[in-house]
């Protein structure tokens, strides 16, 4: 006989790391419901309202009732806010919605975006689970769930794509399809996340499927088009805000030369990363649905950040590519080249997602005379030393995005060559 190790039980149910991370996310977002100031003090200002931009969805749909044009300052918005989004939001209607339901709906939301995340993710011990509440009690998420931004609907419209997209039948594939020109209908930016079929699997499917996302999101971007101005509005140079034109923006640098110099610039680095092979080989790491979540995810992070300006929210798409991350870390590396790139951008999604909300804490807990007067200049310096993080992220990015893109069109020609 031969002695065998034997295997440690299992964590009950109750306890499992799945079970846990709900508990404590939650715990962590109803701390802040019954103590605003962790808010407040993370510079995440709610204006005396929860679900603030649930609440301006709902109005809209008030408005619209009174035949009164929502793409006007709408005076029935807490903030008198315009509708921003597609007239797609409008179907809400049908169902009864008014502003009197928007702690219902603000809650459904959140609700919806935690399990997203708990279904998609699936933490498998209590080391990832630790690491995802970080990033769920990240300053950016808890913006998100403060205001009940549509993102959080997004955001589970695309786990649901990319879920389905993972499964080899026709059907789940054309769901996912579906749920993407979905999103591209409710919110224009998701039509990139197109791009992530070209991680569907089997490759020899994919060029077919991959056409029908294009299509299927183009179409329907095209159909909002005339509607797109009302989402481009100024978002100031803040802590919290996303986006290259930051930077060109504290540079002091204007003009149309600045819309198409940071997608080369970082479009060039990542051709560098990816011939340096600091990204070889991890195209094909990981699960199907985890590579293709955090590829969607990636693609719309990335897509955001060189469109321009926006608010911090749209860092919960770093939640998929943050376990991808975490994942490979853990795993033997090919090459130390890429071990340095994995743990660089592990490290760096979590200070994207921390560092603003760490600032606001020291200066909110300093004596308000001591930075009187000097605020935006702070704020100035600290936006100049954090933002090359921003781009450095963005620049792994974009290698590992490019590095599984070129893969999977030469698996897909070698399926050619062989089939």
């Amino acid at each position: 006989m031969t002695n065998r190790t034997p295997t440690p039980p299992a964590p009950p149910r109750l306890l499992s790391p799945v079970v846990v991370l709900a508990a404590l996310t939650l715990a962590g977002w109803l701390l802040c419901v019954l103590w605003p100031r962790v808010l407040l003090l993370l510079g995440v200002t709610d204006y005396g309202h929860w679900f603030l931009d649930s609440y301006a969805i709902l109005a809209a749909l008030d408005a619209r009732r009174l035949g009164v044009d929502p793409a006007q300052p709408n005076l029935l918005d807490v903030l008198h806010r315009s509708h921003a989004y597609t007239d797609w939001w409008f179907a809400l209607r049908w169902a009864g919605l008014t502003r009197e339901n928007n702690f219902a709906v603000g809650c459904a939301w959140v609700g919806a975006f935690l399990l997203a995340v708990m279904l998609t993710a699936r933490p498998r011990n209590y080391r990832e689970a630790g690491w995802l509440l970080a990033l769920l009690l990240s300053p950016p998420v808890l913006l998100a769930v403060n205001r009940a931004n549509n993102d959080l609907v997004i955001f589970v419209l695309l786990a649901a794509a990319g879920t389905a997209a993972a499964g080899a039948a026709w059907g789940r594939q054309l769901l996912a399809v579906a749920a993407v020109v979905l999103a591209t209908g409710l919110k224009f930016y998701p039509a990139v996340a197109a791009g992530a079929f070209l991680w569907i699997r089997p490759v020899r499917r994919m060029p077919v499927v991959a056409l029908l996302a294009v299509l299927g999101a183009g179409l329907t971007l095209a159909s909002v088009w005339p509607q797109l101005s009302r989402g481009q509005f100024f978002v100031d140079s803040n802590v919290h805000a996303l986006g290259a034109a930051l930077l060109w923006r504290d540079l002091g640098w204007t003009g149309a030369a600045t819309v198409w110099l940071g997608p080369v610039l970082v479009l060039l680095a990542a051709g560098g990363l990816v011939r340096g092979r600091f990204t070889a080989g991890l195209a094909s790491r990981g699960e199907p649905s985890e590579r293709l979540l955090a590829a969607m995810g990636g693609i719309v992070l990335l897509a955001c950040f060189m469109a321009g300006l926006s608010f911090a929210y749209r860092w919960i798409y770093a939640l998929w590519l943050g376990l991808w991350l975490w994942r490979r870390v853990a795993e033997p590396p090919a090459s130390g080249r890429q071990a340095w790139t994995l743990r660089l951008g592990c490290g760096l999604v979590l200070l994207c997602c921390w560092l603003d909300g760490l600032f606001c804490l020291v200066i909110n807990l300093r004596p308000a005379a001591e930075i009187a007067g000097h605020l935006d200049a702070i704020q100035h310096v600290w936006r100049l030393w954090t933002q090359p993080l921003h781009w450095l992220l963005m620049t792994l990015l974009a290698g590992w995005l490019l590095e599984g893109a070129v893969a999977t069109l030469q698996e897909w020609a070698a399926s050619r060559r062989t089939g």
